[in-house]
């Protein structure tokens, strides 16, 4: 089990950080760099939003269509034609949903294509994940790293090359652009990739279908939505609620682009321990404790040194990155944003322990909370101090949600480590710690 664990683990995490490192610090802070703050904050808000809302492009869609070709792998064809139509109708619901909360809260600021690109963007991002999930449970696993990382390769490639022979071409409209083809180019290379008999797609909708999925994943839906919120709302609010709302979401947005990119870090692990998680759970399994001790050393490991680093040195990197355009308040931002996901990085442990549970109910209760949590503080702390008061938000809201998340998971789950089991890692963090 550990071995098959950690050659997955390695073959993905080789692929995104030989790939996604180069698109967050080079590409993405490029453009920013270029455009400033002013005119990035704007496309990072709207950004966000989409984001937040694209569950509602799902509804649980994705994981029920896996679940079952999982058991019945020759019935691909039969769930991939039976979601298209229902996929189209949740995309036109969730254009409307954007639009109107964009428009409502005077977000748009004649950004109204680019908010047509990233809403088009996010439903190729949904599908690619469909796809990418019933390669995964082909156990096609070189197939789906390549994947994970096809369209920002493809990014890396055009942005990049615009920068070296067409700097006039950098606006943010050929940014969203290049972002649309990529996503597209990769859609194709995922239907591709899928061992199955060529469809025909049908543009009907099946109710009972629908009703069937919907009665199974609206839980976990509601789950991810609550998740989206209070993870990733705090730039709309500091757009609606600071004084100069452009300008801070563009501040905080180069901070949060780290964040970002270790949060995705994050979720790799987590793809790979839910089915390990359910299995052992459902077999009862006594080796789950030795691949939870061995997945906090591996990952908060990881992590503590990443927050050491980056704090250690976030001035520097922040003039590195962003040169002129990195304000005074930029490293404390991003120095509190590393504490936030040094707390979070027991969440992709402990939620998806609870989630293989099946303690839904439970985590939405949490998520829920975190949700008020950060409304509260952000409609409090974010107009007497910008982006500064979204990240000791952010830092108090990871608290709880880690807190909760263990506290429950080792009453629930019968768990007894080893004694001992920490006691390397509690050395490690006493090193850093000196070394501070």
């Amino acid at each position: 089990m550990q071995k098959r664990f950690l050659s997955s683990l390695l073959i993905s995490l080789f692929l995104n950080f030989l790939i996604k490192p180069i698109s967050v610090l080079v590409i993405d802070a490029g453009v920013q760099r270029a455009l400033g703050n002013v005119i990035y904050g704007k496309y990072f808000t709207l950004l966000s939003l989409t984001i937040i809302f694209n569950v509602f492009l799902d509804l649980g869609i994705n994981n029920y269509t896996v679940r079952n070709i999982a058991q019945d792998e020759s019935r691909i064809t039969h769930h991939l034609n039976n979601i298209i139509g229902l996929r189209l109708l949740l995309f036109l619901c969730y254009s409307i949903l954007i639009c109107c909360f964009a428009y409502g809260f005077n977000l748009v600021n004649h950004y109204d294509t680019i908010l047509m690109y990233l809403i088009i963007n996010q439903f190729l991002v949904q599908s690619i994940a469909l796809l990418r999930s019933v390669i995964s449970g082909q156990h096609r696993f070189y197939v789906d790293a390549t994947l994970s990382v096809l369209d920002r390769a493809l990014l890396i490639i055009m942005v990049g090359w615009a920068f070296i022979y067409q700097r006039n071409w950098i606006t943010i409209e050929y940014f969203v652009l290049v972002q649309t083809f990529s996503y597209a180019i990769t859609l194709l290379c995922s239907i591709l990739s899928i061992k199955s008999p060529l469809f025909r797609p049908v543009l009907r909708i099946n109710w009972k279908y629908v009703k069937e999925v919907l009665k199974h994943s609206l839980p976990f839906a509601l789950l991810i939505l609550l998740m989206f919120i209070y993870n990733r709302s705090d730039v709309i609010l500091i757009r609606m609620l600071s004084r100069q709302g452009d300008m801070e979401a563009g501040i905080y947005a180069q901070s949060f682009r780290l964040y970002d990119a270790l949060f995705m870090v994050g979720m790799i692990f987590t793809g790979l321990l839910f089915p390990m998680f359910s299995r052992m759970l459902h077999k009862k399994d006594p080796q789950i404790v030795e691949l939870i001790t061995m997945s906090q050393k591996w990952l908060i490991g990881g992590v503590l040194a990443i927050v050491f680093v980056v704090n250690e040195n976030a001035t520097h990197l922040l003039s590195f990155l962003y040169g002129n355009h990195a304000s005074p308040s930029s490293s404390i931002i991003l120095k509190g944003l590393m504490i936030a996901y040094l707390a979070m990085s027991l969440n992709f442990i402990y939620g998806t322990l609870l989630t293989a549970n099946g303690s839904l109910s439970l985590l939405i209760k949490i998520s829920a909370y975190s949700v008020l949590i950060s409304l509260l503080f952000n409609l409090f702390l974010i107009p007497q101090h910008g982006a500064t008061g979204a990240v000791v938000t952010a830092i108090i809201v990871q608290l709880f949600v880690s807190t909760m998340l263990v506290y429950y998971a080792l009453r629930i789950i019968p768990i007894t480590f080893r004694k001992n089991a920490f006691n390397p890692l509690i050395l490690y963090s006493i090193i850093l710690l000196i070394a501070h």
